[in-house]
């Protein structure tokens, strides 16, 4: 008996941590800008070669994340 009330407490507990997570994202208002285009412009500026690689990085970390 003991076993039983073991296993179905873990089961409510995961459902509970379910539950919580699904209203803590009801809670959260939706942002009338998600489904809006941006245009990003990245540009190296001055720095020489070190700028450059930097501009490249952002430019790589906001494609990935733009993909996401």
């Amino acid at each position: 008996l003991q076993a039983l009330v073991n296993e179905e407490l873990a089961s409510l507990y995961e459902e509970r941590e379910s539950m919580a997570k699904d209203i803590r994202m009801m809670l959260i208002p939706k942002d009338p800008n998600d489904t809006k285009n941006t245009i990003i412009e990245i540009r190296a500026g001055t720095g020489g070669e070190e700028a450059a690689l930097f501009a490249a990085d952002l430019y790589r970390m906001y494609l990935h994340f733009a993909e996401s």
